[in-house]
């Protein structure tokens, strides 16, 4: 293992690398910076590292995160079911996918079977990154999800006792790892970060992205309870206000989601660690405890292990570079937790490496063996020929084993799809009863129901795929008393979408020429227990 190792973190226009080193057993960062993408070759340069181990960070819509539950299995079957998963997805998708996967451990306490966290990113991009790294002289090591660097991170700086929630708010997406007394349960990467509080200031002051971005820099600050900023500071305030639901929906979704992979309903949150360009704004942990009830902190991986004097945090904190940091780590620390994604090429060296190259030395010495020794002994000869046709009995029985297995998955296909028939008869009756306790709840004194039935729909509104789905549609007027009943309907919809039991609400409002109001809400109160993978384009921050 390299003493010695570079993690780079590529958004959409900006780039931080962290240089690690070790000494003694202990990680120490020697270089940081940030810089713009296509700046790389300079920046290695400038700093020295050409020819060293690079560990880059993957995220966004060019990768998919996956948690599957398989049986325990030996790790031969294990790797061939990850490479039928692999295969579907890829045929699915189009493209062609370079993967990898590791054991969850931190799900053994909740399940008598496996869980597995499955990563995979398209190979052209991985070809596209491969080429940026040689023009920059860096020798690429493997692709890691972002998720498992921010894992990694907190470990070997924070320890993650207890359960830990960690979120890095990049530009356009977010990456996310749950943890619990220092293993991982769950990763996921979603779409929406610090480009979220960026629109809703450019919609409170009709600006362009640009000048919004330089205002929630400059005024941006989230103001406690009773307290007035003044100006145009209060206007920022209050979108940046707005915004913040959309981030907390995205950590309480992800904590509903990890409970519903583990089959672990019990599962209690104890404290939430929040990093990345997105998270800079001040009194942003503030918020997050008062609006999640839980405490909130900024992490910075980089305190305490900075030695170096080519330090360049600029106007950023080190917890912007909290995915770089873990990424070295990963590379350098012993028992990091490893999803190494390589190309196509890269595998196959690394499998004649691992696997074939002793295959070919062990037929060398084998044939060595029987050259010298078998002239010797006649049953040295047979005895070999016993052997061999032992070996291919058991390979025989190994491929009727793996045989076996894809017959029982086929069925369990066939199971599931008969499980989801039923679903749609079964699912409109528990979805009333939930919508109408959350009505009962949370509709306004300015709206009425006139009807409440059952549906099925695909509407991409919906977060359909393409299949229907069984949802409830409730009809319903209103009569305007201290606010408009348009305020009224999507304050109803807001509430709706930030329950842990909906998965979404899309709410239409009319008023006829007579002056009546009506509105529908098309409610799905399912939460997809296999859609974990929304995340879309990175983001550049």
């Amino acid at each position: 293992m390299s003493a010695r190792a570079v993690g780079i973190d590529v958004g959409g226009t900006t780039a931080r690398l962290v240089e690690g080193r070790l000494k003694g057993g202990a990680f120490e960062i020697h270089a940081a910076r940030a810089f713009p993408v296509d700046e790389l070759p300079q920046q290695v340069a400038a700093l020295g590292l050409m020819g060293q181990p690079a560990v880059v960070g993957v995220t966004g819509r060019d990768m998919i995160l996956r948690t599957n539950q398989v049986p325990p299995v030996p790790t031969w079957q294990l790797k061939e079911l990850m490479s039928f998963e692999v295969a579907d997805i890829a045929e699915q998708s189009g493209d062609q996918l370079a993967a990898d996967f590791e054991m969850l451990g931190g799900a053994a306490a909740f399940s008598d079977e496996d869980m597995v966290l499955l990563a995979l990113v398209r190979n052209s991009l991985i070809e596209e990154r491969q080429a940026e790294l040689a023009a920059a002289a860096l020798k690429a090591r493997c692709f890691t999800p972002n998720a498992v660097a921010l894992y990694n991170a907190v470990v070997a700086t924070d320890g993650g006792d207890g359960t830990v929630l960690v979120a890095c708010l990049r530009g356009r997406n977010t990456d996310i790892a749950m943890i619990q007394d220092g293993e991982l349960l769950f990763a996921r990467n979603l779409t929406g970060g610090g480009d979220t509080f960026t629109e809703a200031v450019a919609e409170a002051f009709g600006a362009d992205q640009a000048r919004a971005e330089q205002a929630k820099h400059k005024l941006g600050r989230f103001a406690r309870p009773g307290e007035k900023l003044g100006g145009q500071a209060d206007t920022v305030s209050d979108a940046l206000q707005s915004a913040l639901r959309q981030v907390v929906g995205m950590l309480l979704s992800t904590a509903n989601l990890c409970r519903t992979q583990l089959k672990a309903p019990n599962l209690e949150i104890g404290r939430v660690l929040i990093c990345g360009p997105g998270a800079r704004i001040p009194g942003l942990d503030e918020a997050l405890t008062r609006q999640l009830g839980l405490p909130v902190e900024m992490f910075d991986p980089t305190e305490g292990y900075v030695v170096g004097s080519q330090v360049d945090f600029d106007d950023e904190g080190g917890g912007d570079f909290a995915v770089a940091t873990g990424l070295a780590m990963m590379a350098l620390l012993k028992g990091s937790y490893r999803i190494e994604i390589l190309s196509e090429a890269a595998a196959r060296a690394r499998e004649f490496q691992t696997k074939t190259l002793w295959l070919v030395l062990s037929g060398v010495l084998l044939a060595a063996y029987l050259g010298t020794f078998g002239w010797l002994s006649a049953r040295d000869h047979d005895a070999a020929r016993v052997d061999t046709a032992k070996l291919t009995r058991e390979a025989g029985a190994r491929r009727s084993a793996r045989d076996g297995y894809t017959r029982d998955a086929d069925r369990a296909e066939a199971v599931a799809a008969g499980m989801a028939r039923i679903e749609l008869v079964t699912a409109p009756g528990h979805g009333v009863v939930t919508v109408l306790g959350l009505l009962r709840e949370l509709l306004p004194e300015e709206l009425w129901i006139t009807s409440l039935r059952t549906s099925t729909s695909a509407k991409a509104e919906l977060g359909s795929t393409g299949i229907p789905r069984p949802i409830i549609v409730v009809e319903g007027s209103g009569k305007e008393l201290e606010r408009d009943l348009n305020s009224a309907v999507a304050d109803l919809t807001v509430r709706l979408r930030e329950h842990a039991s909906i998965h979404a609400v899309v709410p239409t409002m009319s008023t006829d020429a007579r002056g009546r109001f009506t509105y529908e809400l098309q409610i799905d109160p399912s939460l997809r227990p296999g859609s974990d993978v929304d995340a879309d384009e990175e983001g550049d921050d």
